[in-house]
């Protein structure tokens, strides 16, 4: 039992309510490996908490005591178990939870009592390939099978090369993606063997492996007869395989012996090595190899055994990624389509591949009753939001929705009417309904979000009494004649852009239609010194060869000011007690990670909990192309406007029509900031002096209303 998993089973057994539990569950420091004990001494409102609680106290004391304990049996995720007879004469046996046949021993103790595991894995990329293929065949007409992908495709190469990995398997890590950009692969054996040196112990051997790729080092064989193995990753050992090719060759090893040679270097055991470099000795000797060469190889390859990858395990894997690559290249809608359904669930993965859609142009649409299945699904070139990703909308409520709308003539909802009239009620109930509006399910029907969410029970309450009706064969009163009164939903207030977007946030877990920033572009500009995309340029980290100098070049560190809004923030406590914060701040144009040190936490850290745009400045790093901010300051960007002396409206910006608009909006937020009205005549800014001088409050407010007249903020100047 884990710490946080031993508070919750004692806090179930104590009756504790999932809110109580929640809160000291949380009060648990972030810290890999921390135990119940170091927690208690590492933060003092445990402390505090069980001393003003009886009910916490018996909590932890319960769970200091159970923690660590084995908790239940566990099946392993894809080991099945093979043997030549009848399990139950080799093993002890029990039935799993879903009638499985599981053998009682572990891994360990079932092979070494004869018995043969194999791990048969499921992959969601199998789902994700074949589902983009189907996408494919429903949106274009074009059958693809996996098996005839072309995995020698330049285009995968390219793709990859440059960086473009979000969402192809295995490669979407920023250190794997800077690597693969790096070694630019250009071949199939390229990407197998990335995936074989990604990992720790061998990563050491990729800036060696890039050099020798493009020429830049020499590639280099103890033997000339190791070239036929070792050729394909440019002299470097990679693979398990390569090791038993190297002994074969040099040594005349069968294949089973060079197996064993494997397996000995793989556990280390001095006896069986000293064997082994004797055998591996006298057979290169043998074949008329140099006893010092041969010497080194051997020591070359015992290192090697540290950090050895099986081949075949790469290269099955590598089959993968370039058959997500080659989708994503050929089909980005389609591809995007499925990748977003696989991660239905999993609300940040949907936020960032959304975003790379975007970025490539692809239109990412809301949810809509009358388009959107359950999952993701693609119209052209346009992506659908899937009904499922909206919280509170389940498999059940969706699928009514779906019957129902192709029972249609159009295979559409034509009205309100139409969908109540049609949508089985017992199977969408209102926080379905609710949380389909807000997430903009319902736009088109001639009605605006606020009135829908404010009215929408007119049609639910007349529509469940005819369904009640029919269900007990009764004929209602609406079902007489074409008399009926037609629902008109009362007239209410418009949501504002923010009001919108928060209602869209809180069903889908980020902003589609629009995004907070949009209209203060120019604005921030005036306070803030760079984009977040322009951060990675302003300051290169020095390149590795170059010498190290001391005192450090101080040029990749450079104070900047941002503004951007912040999506992820993370608390943590320091060894001296003290509170920072780990953060991750977006603007238009990218994101950027946000450290937050403790004496900056204490004067603004409550502001970094706001979803409200602000203005954060700090110390740039720059490594490798990761941003990261030393954050100094931070303050509302609201807050900021409102201290502004002046602000001016480009006249030439707007249409003529819409003065008398500009000037009833001035006159509704009076205040005290100067108004000043610039016009472009002849590619000259001339300054217009209204008779009277005005002045204006600045707010959110003030904002918000202008993008509701205007559409946009871009004539607007600080």
């Amino acid at each position: 039992l884990q710490t946080r998993a031993a508070l919750k089973d004692v806090g179930r057994v104590l009756g504790m309510t999932f809110p109580e539990l929640d809160a000291v569950s949380k009060l648990i420091p972030d810290k890999l490996g921390i135990n119940l004990s170091d927690s208690i001494e590492a933060e003092p409102r445990i402390r505090e908490a069980m001393d003003n609680n009886p009910t916490v106290a018996t909590l932890i004391e319960l769970a200091l005591k159970v923690e660590g304990l084995v908790r239940h049996a566990g099946i392993h995720a894809a080991g099945v178990i093979i043997a030549d007879g009848n399990l139950t004469q080799h093993a002890p046996m029990y039935k799993g939870a879903a009638d499985e046949n599981v053998v009682q021993y572990d891994m360990k103790h079932a092979e070494k009592i004869g018995l043969i595991k194999f791990d048969f894995l499921g992959l969601k990329t199998l789902t994700h390939i074949h589902h983009a293929l189907k996408l494919v065949k429903e949106n274009r007409g074009i059958s693809v099978l996996e098996r005839n992908i072309p995995i020698d495709d330049p285009k995968i190469y390219e793709l990859l090369s440059r960086g473009d990995t979000a969402g192809v398997f295995q490669f979407e890590g920023e250190g794997i993606t800077d690597a693969t950009r790096k070694i630019k692969p250009s071949n199939f054996a390229d990407i197998t063997a990335i995936t074989s040196l990604y990992r720790p112990g061998p990563m050491a051997n990729i800036p060696e492996f890039t050099k020798r790729k493009h020429g830049e080092s020499p590639v280099e064989y103890i033997l000339p007869e190791t070239e036929t193995v070792l050729k394909e990753t440019y002299g470097i050992m990679v693979y398990q395989e390569q090791v038993m090719g190297i002994a074969a060759i040099i040594a005349g090893y069968s294949l089973g012996e060079a197996d064993m040679l494997r397996r000995a270097m793989g556990k280390k055991i001095k006896e069986e090595m000293d064997q082994h470099r004797a055998r591996f000795m006298k057979g290169a000797l043998a074949n008329g190899h140099d006893k010092d060469k041969a010497n080194e190889l051997f020591d070359l390859m015992y290192k090697f055994a540290d950090y050895g990858f099986n081949k075949s395990h790469a290269a099955a894997y590598s089959v993968i990624t370039a058959q997500t690559a080659w989708v994503k290249h050929y089909y980005p809608a389609e591809f995007f389509a499925a990748l977003l359904s696989t991660e239905l669930s999993d609300t940040d993965k949907v936020v960032k591949y959304v975003k790379d859609a975007q970025k490539r142009g692809l239109l990412v649409k809301a949810p809509h009753i009358n388009f959107s299945d359950y999952l993701f699904s693609v119209k052209g070139e346009e992506i659908y939001f899937g009904l499922g990703g909206i919280k509170g909308v389940g498999q059940a409520a969706v699928d009514a929705i779906i019957e129902a709308r192709q029972k249609l003539p159009d295979q559409k909802f034509k009205s309100l009417q139409d969908f109540f009239d049609h949508v089985d009620l017992r199977r969408v109930n209102k926080k379905v309904i609710e949380s389909t509006i807000k997430a903009g399910g319902f736009d088109g029907f001639g009605y605006h979000r606020a009135q829908l969410l404010s009215g929408y029970n007119l049609f639910l309450d007349r529509a469940v009494e005819t369904q009640k009706d029919k269900l007990s064969g009764q004929v209602s009163m609406f079902d007489m004649g074409d008399n009926v009164e037609e629902i008109k939903l009362p007239e209410v207030k418009i949501w504002t852009r923010a009001q919108s977007l928060a209602a869209e946030k809180e069903v889908l877990g980020f902003y589609l239609s629009d995004h907070p920033m949009k209209g203060f572009e120019n604005l921030s500009k005036v306070w803030a010194s760079n984009s977040i995309a322009e951060l990675s340029q302003i300051v290169m980290p020095p390149k590795v060869d170059e010498p190290k100098t001391w005192p450090p070049n101080d040029k990749n560190k450079k104070r900047v000011v941002i503004t951007g809004l912040v999506i992820e923030y993370k608390e943590m406590i320091t060894k001296k007690g003290t509170r920072m914060a780990f953060a991750k701040v977006e603007d238009l144009s990218g994101t950027a990670e946000l450290v937050i040190f403790p004496d900056t936490f204490s004067k603004c850290g409550h502001y970094l909990k706001d979803e409200r745009p602000l203005l954060i400045g700090g110390a740039l790093e720059v490594n490798e192309g990761a941003v990261k901010i030393l954050v100094d300051n931070v303050a509302p960007f609201d807050d900021i406007l409102r201290k502004t002396k002046r602000i001016t409206f480009r006249l030439d910006l707007l249409a003529e029509d819409q003065y008398a608009q500009l000037q009833s909006l001035i006159h509704e937020f009076k205040g005290q900031t100067e108004v000043k009205f610039l016009f472009n005549m002849d590619n000259r800014l001339v300054e217009m002096t209204p008779e009277t001088t005005q002045h204006i409050e600045i707010s959110d407010s003030f904002f918000e209303e202008a993008r509701q007249l205007f559409g946009r903020t871009d004539f607007i100047e600080i």
